[in-house]
């Protein structure tokens, strides 16, 4: 209390010096704060001092370590880094981890078994404080590896439709908190998922590198069915070789294409939650290491140098086509109906969080086999406005190019497009202005 005082006393003083000058203007308490750094109040030091700053790419735990989940002290929400690709927290402050079982020994010392969950305080740059010892941010590590869970809500998520429910990905902590990575539209009587949502902020670009893939995994769901068996290269030649539309030497075979993509997911926790089955529909692999890869990766770009935030609605719709109007599908249910349908198109849907009637929809053909007549006969389906939108330049030269086996793109409004892809929420008709 008498330090406490001190402090205040000294900023009294000093507003009554400032106060007293001719040409400075008084200061607000923040500037006044800066002025005491260092200053000696009853023997005691008050210092503010820099945040530390850690690196996403230098200073996390090894690819090959099992790094904790980084939140906000008692929340489901993890501490995003700042727009420089660095997690930065105050001096002083504390950011908690998370492991699902105990953590492996920090500095050679084990941390206590029973503990799940840390709060470690700032010291310094990369220097963190945890009972009384100064351990390196990189040196908290985790003892085994953290089960993601994909968890189906009781809820439904295309209006009209009993059939399609709302799935959350991420990780149970056992407290009562569920840390989501991302939400997915999924329709389990037809194997079928309509989209996935997360954001996109600045942050989003540094994420994280070199995070070792993971085998693609069921979740608990698909029950009857070997999805690794389905979406296997011995399975498509065994169905569409006839009709010549397999080569996988030359790319053109089904991948496991990603709705939410690894690379639009920051730590390596987040990534490795999008390795399940319901995150993934059919898509040409020519097409997805394509020009759905370029769409990927300047949608990115633009949200980190526009500086917004953006909810990202990535999905399907149509079923392509083959031999005129057949449907094609990766396999079928006891009554031969079709399923794990291979999509038309695929879109990605940007809403601008700032301004919610603010965002942009960018399609690609699903169909490396498909002339440009015939894209333009059925696969346009709402009005093209690349043309009017500046950072979409490259789209333009991507298409001029023609080679179609790598993906056909544009752009429509995010309105259109919610008008003839019903799966969408409503809310999104209301998206009308272009975000350019």
């Amino acid at each position: 209390m008498i330090k406490f005082i001190g402090l205040v006393l000294a900023i009294v003083i000093l507003r009554e010096i400032r106060a007293r000058e001719a040409i400075a203007s008084i200061p607000d308490v923040g500037q006044i704060i800066k002025d005491l750094d260092g200053l000696q109040i009853d023997g005691a030091t008050f210092q503010r001092g820099a945040p530390c700053r850690v690196d996403m790419q230098k200073d996390l735990p090894r690819p090959d370590q099992v790094q904790p989940l980084y939140l906000r002290p008692g929340t489901d929400l993890y501490w995003l880094p700042n727009a420089d690709g660095q997690l930065e927290i105050p001096r002083g402050a504390s950011i908690e981890m998370h492991c699902s079982h105990p953590f492996a020994p920090a500095n050679g010392e084990s941390l206590e078994p029973e503990l799940r969950s840390i709060r470690v305080k700032c010291v310094q740059d990369t220097t963190f404080e945890w009972t009384g010892s100064k351990i390196k941010f990189r040196d908290f590590v985790c003892s085994r590896s953290i089960p993601y869970t994909v968890e189906r809500l009781d809820r439904h998520c295309v209006d009209g439709d009993v059939t399609s429910f709302l799935y959350r990905v991420g990780y149970d902590t056992g407290d009562g908190r569920f840390v989501a990575t991302m939400e997915l539209c999924h329709d389990p009587s037809h194997l079928r998922t309509h989209y996935a949502r997360h954001h996109l902020s600045p942050a989003n670009v540094h994420f994280q590198r070199n995070v070792k893939r993971l085998k693609f995994s069921a979740a608990g769901h698909f029950t009857g069915f070997d999805m690794a068996r389905i979406y296997s290269h011995k399975s498509q030649e065994k169905l569409m070789a006839p009709a010549g539309l397999i080569d996988v030497k030359s790319g053109l075979f089904l991948a496991r294409g990603h709705l939410a993509a690894k690379a639009d997911l920051i730590y390596a926790s987040q990534q490795r939650s999008s390795f399940n089955y319901v995150n993934v529909a059919p898509q040409w692999q020519s097409f997805n290491g394509g020009q759905w890869a370029v769409l990927e990766d300047s949608t990115r770009r633009y949200v980190a140098s526009s500086g917004i935030s953006a909810s990202v609605y990535t999905g399907t719709y149509g079923e392509m086509k083959v031999a005129g109007s057949k449907s094609l599908y990766l396999t079928t249910d006891a009554n031969d109906n079709g399923l794990v349908t291979v999509p038309q198109l695929f879109y990605r849907v940007l809403v601008d969080d700032g301004n919610p009637t603010r965002g942009i929809a960018l399609l690609g053909v699903n169909n490396p086999h498909a002339t440009l007549a015939q894209i333009h006969e059925s696969y346009i389906i709402c009005d093209p406005v690349e043309e009017l939108v500046q950072w979409l330049s490259w789209l333009h030269k991507s298409n001029a190019k023609g080679n179609l086996k790598k993906g056909y793109l544009y752009a429509c409004s995010v309105a259109d497009l919610a008008r003839v892809v019903g799966q969408l929420p409503r809310p999104l008709l209301q998206v009308d202005e272009l975000l350019t």
